[in-house]
């Protein structure tokens, strides 16, 4: 970041491995506060596998481990040069497609302005529903208790192989993912997905997070509370934004080995400032359904609304139709 944000604090960095989920509870999760923890990824198969040695005890993504072992069909990827309506253009490519291009950046296959107009991260990607055999890190007793990802991996579509076959990607879907990304790549400014919570665990490399408190996320959006702010390296536009200047921001800079706790509401920005690969959980459980039930209202009440105003409309033109 450049200074166009006013950062007034750290987010907390807690040893994981002396914690315990009571503890977690009280500190973290019911007051709905951020936290980096440290000691919990020791044992995780993808820390080894998924990473060679780099400068001093540093890691660096082992890529051609990921061609070799994991050939998915088709991966998702954002062009974070691109954006497309609230979020960054997406591409579809096989991982060994998204490979040669990242390794292209790296070897100088373009020029450096093709190179950063150009940056792909790697989005979105169900590992653990592709390739359920493969053990590559073990949930931490933090998030376990994780009500939404026990319900789809229950869903009846799971159990019924005939149906399960056709791949149908929004009901075999879950909200477990692989991230990867070369630096410089980032994600835009949003909370997350129903308002559930996220963790987040750097396998390599290291993120720049910005995290805004819930109390303040009106100032992000314009007057109507219609429109969001998408990107804060960008010059915000009072106009449009009367409120953002008032917004007061937490910093965190997680290394590698290390898992952030998102909780509900907070609105975030996230950088790498290195070559990173990341595991990423969305879930909610008692402590933060209220956040999802109430987000879930506002959708369907604001689909209600468009709804009916399409209504209107057809019977504003059948009537015009009726008199002329």
């Amino acid at each position: 970041m450049d200074g166009r944000v006013k950062v007034v604090g750290q987010v907390e960095c807690v040893d994981g491995a002396s914690l315990t989920y009571a503890e977690f509870v009280d500190r973290f999760m019911a007051p709905n506060r951020p936290v980096v923890l440290t000691g919990l990824t020791a044992s995780w198969r993808a820390c080894e596998d998924w990473t060679l040695p780099g400068p001093g005890d540093r890691r660096r993504p082992d890529l051609s481990f990921f061609a070799r072992n994991f050939p998915s069909p088709l991966v998702q990827v954002a062009d974070c040069s691109s954006r497309e309506f609230t979020d960054q253009k997406r591409l579809e490519m096989s991982m060994q497609e998204f490979i040669d291009h990242w390794v292209g950046d790296a070897h100088g296959g373009s020029s450096a302005g093709d190179r950063e107009s150009s940056l792909l991260y790697l989005k979105d990607w169900h590992f653990v529903k592709e390739y359920p055999d493969y053990v590559a890190y073990t949930t931490p007793t933090f998030f376990v208790d994780d009500w939404l990802n026990m319900y789809l991996d229950s869903h009846p579509i799971h159990r019924d192989s005939d149906i399960a076959n056709h791949k149908n990607e929004i009901n075999c879907s879950d909200y477990r993912f692989v991230y990867m990304g070369e630096k410089g790549t980032w994600t835009p400014l949003h909370a997350d997905v129903f308002r559930s919570y996220s963790w987040s665990a750097n396998i390599c490399g290291r993120k720049q997070w910005l995290f805004l408190p819930p109390s303040q996320s009106h100032r992000v959006f314009d007057r109507y509370m219609r429109s969001s702010v998408y990107n804060l390296n960008d010059d915000v536009s009072e106009k449009l934004f009367p409120e953002f200047n008032k917004t007061e921001w937490l910093e965190c800079i997680q290394e590698q080995n290390e898992i952030i706790f998102v909780p509900s509401g907070w609105y975030h920005q996230v950088h790498n400032l290195e070559d990173t690969i990341s595991i990423n959980h969305n879930w909610f459980n008692a402590y933060n359904l209220h956040w999802v039930t109430t987000k879930l209202q506002k959708n369907i009440l604001k689909t209600f609304e468009i709804y009916v105003m399409i209504l209107k409309g057809f019977a504003n033109g059948t009537w015009r139709l009726i008199q002329g």
